[in-house]
């Protein structure tokens, strides 16, 4: 039973406690996307082991987890604060010593900035604006859709209304050319 509460303390202990991540929600902050690749090219470098790796800002661990790196390159989005700032990534595990890459970073505010990592080198993209999917903007899209259903069906409701009209005024007209044509033959 210990044992398994150490390893869902573990667990827990992996990913950004609630009250940071709130914290760097409420100041300015920007948000980074991490991709890595296996680090192919290290010395004694493990393919079947999987690697922690880890992404620290400014000396804060804000990326703990472990992920196989032998397939496909692994990717990850958090939040972080704006400004300048100094990344380092850290992977172990998988490489003999630890392989810690540092690279000067600015994030800007309300921005997301791709960190790759591509086996060799950790290099930065172009921070592009960034408005990550809320509770609040679906919401305002749902609302958005209600009122366009709504007019459309207000639209729909006139056309109905304007072809049950052209199709009455039509069958009148019909009606009083066969009266006239009657009226007309019985003279």
């Amino acid at each position: 039973m210990l044992a398994v509460l150490l390893s869902n303390s573990g667990c827990n202990a992996k990913e950004m406690p609630d009250s940071r991540r709130d914290y760097l929600l409420a100041h300015d902050h920007g948000w980074i996307d991490l991709v890595v690749k296996a680090p192919a090219g290290a010395p004694a470098y493990k393919p079947g082991e999987a690697c922690t790796v880890g992404l620290t800002i400014n000396g804060d661990m804000l990326l703990f987890e472990n992920a196989s790196l032998a397939g496909m390159p692994v990717g990850f989005r958090f939040v972080a604060p704006a400004g300048k700032l100094d990344a380092a990534l850290h992977l172990h595990g998988c490489v003999k010593e630890e392989l810690v890459l540092k690279l000067p970073l600015q994030l800007t505010k309300d921005h997301l900035v791709e960190l790759a990592f591509d086996g060799a080198a950790l290099t930065a993209g172009t921070a592009t604006p960034f408005e990550p999917t809320s509770l609040e903007w679906v919401r305002t899209e749902m609302l958005r859709m209600q009122a366009n259903a709504h007019a459309g069906d207000a639209a729909t409701g006139k056309l109905t209304t304007l072809a049950t009209a052209s199709v009455a005024l039509n069958a009148f007209g019909l009606l009083a050319l066969l009266c006239y044509a009657w009226i007309r033959r019985r003279r």
